[in-house]
Order: C-alpha cells, then sequence, then structure tokens
C-alpha cells in the first residue's frame, strides 16, 4: 500500500498510530527498564552453572601475582651484643604467577556451594628482582618452634630439649636459597630427627620446612569454602558462611572466631561506599575488616577503596571488641597492629603484620633495623566498583614474623633479645583487564542505555504528532497538485 492511495483518515490513523505505539513503547521501557536491567545484571552475577559470574569465578580470567619480599639477616653473629639490634636487608621481589581453579564444586539446596581452590604458582624470571638461587639469611623456623613448645615445661624436660637442640640440629638462625624458602623446601636435621622421635609433644607436619611447603599445586591446602551464591538475595553474594565444614575456625574464641567476610574475590552490587568491608585470610585464619578510603579510576571505571587500618590487626588494645583475637593463655597480647597466628601456624611462634610494621606499635620497628613503613607499598587496599560489586584492582598485602624470646634453659637462646623478627612479606596483586572493564561499564550503564532509549522512542512518537497536528493546522492531509488535477479533468 503507497501512501497516495490512502484517504485523509487513513493517512491520520497511521501518523497517530505510530505516535502513540512509539510513545506507549518508550514509556513502558522506561518504567519497567530499571528492573529489567538490574535483573539481568544479577543473572549474570550469581553463581549458577552457565551464569558469566560462574564461569569468571570458577577460573580466574585475569593474571594474579604473588610477590615474595624476603628478609635477609645481616649480622646474626651479633645477636647478643646489646649496643647492636638485628638488621634486615629486603630481598625480591621474587615473582609468582598464580593460577585459581575452584574444584570439587557442589551446590546445595539452601542456595550455598561448597568448593576447594587449587592454587598454582609459576616463577616468572622477567618481574623478579633476583633469582630463586639468591642465599637469604633467617632464623631457624624449627628451633623456634620447639623452644617456645617448650617453653612452660618442667626444667627436666627442658634440659632434654636443649641436649636434643645441641645434638640433632638446633639452630639460631640458617642460610638457604629463596627457592627452596618459598615452596621447594630443604632438608634439616632437626626435622629428620622429630618425625623419627614422633612425639606428640612436638608435631611437625612435614618433611621439608619451606613457608609454602605441600602448597603448590595442592586442591585442599586452603581448605574447603561455603558461600553464597546470591540465587534468592544478591545481598549474599559471595558471604562466607563456612570454612571446613564449620563455622569457627577454632583458632579465636567468638565472636573472633566466627567464619564472615568475603573471600576477597566476589562481593554483592550496591555496595555501600561508607561501611567497611571484611574478609577472611586463610592465612592468618581470620577475618580482617578494611574500611573506605578515596577512590580509584581504571578503564574509565571509578572504585571505592577499602584499606586496612589500625583496627584491621588490633587484638584489643584500642579496639576492645576484638580482644577475642588474644590467646588468653598467653602472658601478653602483642600490641596494636600485629596479631597471633601461633594456632593456625602449627604453633610455630608467628605474627602477622602489615609489611614493615606498617600501622603497628612503634616498639616492633624500634627493635629492629631496615624497616621502613610506606602506605603507597605497605598498605593492604582493595578497589571494588561498588554498582557491580566487580573488583578493580587488589594489593593484599601481609607480612610474616616470628617471636624471638630469651631462655636461658635453652643454650640456643640463652642471652638473646626478645624481639619480632620479620621474615618475608607478600603482597597478592591483581588488575581487571580492559575486556572485562568493558563488560563492567555495560553492567554499569545498562540502565542509562535502556532510559535513554525509551525517551527516544518518546520523542519519535511525539514527532509523529507533531507532524500530524501541522498536517491538521494548514490542512495539508491531502497534496494541492492532486485537487487541481482532478478539476482539470472534470
Amino acid at each position: 500500500m503507497c501512501c497516495k492511495c490512502c484517504s485523509v483518515t487513513q493517512r491520520k490513523v497511521w501518523v497517530y498510530g505510530l505516535g502513540t505505539v512509539f510513545v506507549v513503547l518508550g514509556i513502558v521501557l522506561v518504567i519497567i527498564w530499571p528492573d529489567v536491567s538490574l535483573k539481568i545484571m544479577y543473572n549474570n552475577l550469581v553463581l549458577k552453572t552457565g551464569s558469566e559470574g560462574y564461569e569468571s569465578w570458577v577460573e580466574a580470567p585475569i593474571p594474579i601475582y604473588l610477590e615474595f619480599h624476603m628478609f635477609n639477616w645481616t649480622n646474626p653473629e651479633e645477636i647478643r651484643n646489646p649496643n647492636v639490634k638485628p638488621n634486615f636487608v629486603e630481598m625480591g621481589p621474587y615473582v609468582f604467577l598464580e593460577k585459581h581453579l575452584k574444584q570439587n564444586i557442589s551446590f546445595y539446596p539452601n542456595e550455598t556451594v561448597s568448593y576447594y581452590e587449587k592454587r598454582t604458582w609459576f616463577f616468572d624470571k622477567e618481574r623478579s628482582n633476583g633469582t630463586l638461587d639468591d642465599m637469604i639469611t633467617t632464623a631457624h623456623v624449627i628451633t623456634a618452634t620447639v623452644a617456645d613448645e617448650m617453653r612452660h615445661q618442667k626444667k627436666f624436660v627442658k634440659k632434654v630439649i636443649n641436649f636434643m637442640l645441641n645434638h640433632e640440629g638446633g639452630k639460631l638462625y640458617t642460610t638457604k636459597p629463596a627457592g627452596e624458602w618459598i615452596f621447594d623446601g630443604y632438608q634439616d636435621d632437626l626435622i629428620d630427627f622429630l618425625n623419627l622421635f614422633n612425639t606428640t609433644k612436638i608435631k611437625i607436619p612435614y618433611t621439608r620446612f619451606a613457608w609454602l611447603a605441600d602448597r603448590n599445586g595442592s586442591v585442599e591446602y586452603d581448605g574447603l569454602f561455603t558461600i553464597h551464591t546470591g540465587v534468592g538475595d544478591i545481598a549474599d553474594l559471595g558471604r562466607l558462611t563456612h570454612w571446613n565444614r564449620n563455622n569457627e575456625s577454632g583458632f579465636y574464641e567468638a565472636p573472633c572466631g566466627t567464619i564472615n567476610g568475603t573471600t576477597g574475590d566476589l562481593f554483592p552490587p550496591h555496595m555501600d561506599t561508607n561501611e567497611e568491608i571484611t574478609i577472611f585470610a586463610t592465612d592468618a585464619c581470620r577475618y580482617m575488616n578494611l574500611a573506605p578510603n578515596g577512590t580509584l579510576e581504571r578503564h574509565g571505571i571509578k572504585a571505592t577503596q577499602w584499606v586496612g587500618t589500625i583496627e584491621t590487626l588490633d587484638s584489643g588494645e584500642n579496639y576492645p571488641n576484638q580482644k577475642c583475637f588474644c590467646n588468653p593463655l598467653h602472658e601478653e597480647c602483642p600490641k596494636t597492629g600485629v596479631v597471633d597466628c601461633k594456632k593456625c601456624r602449627d604453633n610455630a611462634p608467628i605474627y602477622a603484620s602489615f609489611p614493615h610494621f606498617y600501622l603497628a606499635d612503634p616498639s616492633y620497628i624500634d627493635a629492629v633495623s631496615g624497616m621502613n613503613p610506606d602506605p603507597e607499598k605497605h598498605q593492604f587496599m582493595l578497589s571494588v566498583e561498588p554498582f557491580t560489586g566487580v573488583p578493580l584492582q587488589v594489593n593484599g598485602r601481609l607480612q610474616i614474623n616470628m617471636m624471638i624470646e630469651p631462655d636461658d634453659m635453652f643454650d640456643i637462646y640463652r642471652g638473646v633479645p626478645k624481639f619480632l623478627m620479620p621474615m618475608f612479606w607478600f603482597e597478592q596483586t591483581a588488575q581487571l583487564d580492559k575486556k572485562l572493564a568493558n563488560k563492567t561499564k555495560l553492567a554499569i550503564n545498562l540502565e542509562d542505555y535502556g532510559f535513554y532509549f525509551g525517551i527516544s522512542l518518546i520523542v519519535f512518537g511525539a514527532l509523529f504528532f507533531i507532524v500530524g497536528i501541522i498536517l491538521t493546522v494548514t490542512k495539508s492531509w491531502q497534496r494541492r497538485s492532486n485537487e487541481d488535477e482532478d478539476m482539470l479533468t472534470n
């Protein structure tokens, strides 16, 4: 059908009809699109087979790096000189590409999912400053662990332990290659003897010592996690409910031992940028609260930064509600900025802090030399786009320290000062790439796209009405040339 063949009435029906259709469609789209766009985003974020969020969660789609910064003890022979502080020189970083893969995934009717996370590391020579053959001197961890475990035993028992340490490989310090300290492990006479001795008083759960012994490529090392899928309530997405099938860690008294927060790689949308967020750190066997602190922009996306504060690693000194992080059996609690990880780390005298004792009590820095805390380098930071809950940048930084204490019953520790020895600090880094950033921007702007398209439909429909009104006012619904032709033929 051509327009010239239409009657005036038909033309009016077409013009006003199309205008009405476009206006109605536009109004409907403007009204319902916000809910539709949110539903589209939620369906992509929730953890269910086939969703885009699920695929990214199972295997991290962006490169993750683990940076190891080792502390080399340069003057161990002067440990008993009261005029000389133990001096430490930072070595590295030794950088590893880190691959994440969720395994043994099981969904449950209560909209939770359990899984193990297999992490595999590959040394990245180009990004590293040094090689894994670099020799590093630090405290002999097994000797320190045995001495700490036996510290409160009877004198006779301690004399036997002292004899054992003196004759079966006990040392104040040892020097090994960086690669053996980190993953590979080294053969140790004291470990061999203790495993042969097979006593329940001193348990050594490995045959070679390394900070990450038996961890590279292990499926079960980090434990079994159970989190919410976000199905049914998107606000619960990623919330950790159980670790190793328990809702308590078993390492701290309640409520500090409660399994809380997220694992740090999954957050719900619509985050409150004025509130703290909580992550559960398996390396410290506890949750950590991070406070909002400004914004970060990358690839055209603005994210909120959450950072570690004085509260994060406090054990009740400044924040009484965190007193339960202090072991009541200990003679004293660590000062602010340092947390006790003994029970979490096979009863070794291990304590966690931020790198270089950043935000920790000044006494820890004063006891040694070589520490230079810098928030730019040592702050724990997590940047998340709050509307979608997508992490934009991660800089997870923690330091592992070991307590050195004098004990006159052990020859190795007789006359040494008490101080917290920095062993190493690590940084886990990840950044959203441009491809995922574009998808995130689409999710952020999806509601606006639908709204503006709806407005465009309304405007387009209104143009039809305006044309119809103009044609009516000017009486131009029928072309005059046609009318003149009709008159001449009559």
